[in-house]
């Protein structure tokens, strides 16, 4: 084969090939890696001396989190996870970059404190009810709901810190 009917006709076979092959690898995360503005990097900066012993500051719908306090050292395993009872978040790690938060209310009575994750599954132990973690029929608190979706909050990272968006 002459090299310009080489370049002519493999060429754009192997770039559309070498452009698919890079798309493809990319689509495997689960979440974007966060890239934040100067503002959101002040914006954690600002927070980070007014965080309580439990290692979380409350500010209205957000809630701030330093993963270093002991308390979250649960979160640097996969599929570990933390209820943050007073703020009112679940918090799990389910891949090496991702945290994903929750409500803590169970969507069947409104119980708060007794979670356990099994099985890809939040479930309340008062009454053994289990909910998803992938906003699948995504259910509220208290809703008399006993299976759904638990319903989940934006979360940002910068470092060792978290800031979730309750809505």
């Amino acid at each position: 084969m002459k090299r310009r009917d080489f370049v002519q006709h493999i060429c754009p076979s192997l770039v559309l090939i070498q452009v698919l092959a890079t798309t493809n690898s990319c689509s495997n995360t689960e979440e974007p890696i966060d890239v934040l503005s100067d503002s959101e990097i002040k914006e954690f900066e600002r927070v980070s001396t007014k965080y309580n012993n439990e290692g979380y500051f409350q500010e209205g719908n957000l809630v701030y989190i330093n993963l270093s306090i002991p308390a979250f050292s649960n979160l640097g395993n996969n599929l570990g996870y933390a209820n943050i009872l007073d703020a009112g978040v679940l918090l799990i790690r389910t891949e090496e970059k991702t945290i994903k938060a929750f409500s803590n209310c169970c969507p069947h009575q409104g119980i708060r404190g007794a979670w356990v994750f099994a099985n890809g599954r939040f479930k309340c132990e008062n009454h053994g009810n289990s909910y998803n973690i992938n906003e699948v029929n995504t259910v509220s608190c208290s809703s008399n709901n006993v299976s759904g979706g638990l319903q989940r909050y934006a979360v940002v990272s910068y470092r060792q810190f978290v800031k979730i968006t309750k809505v």
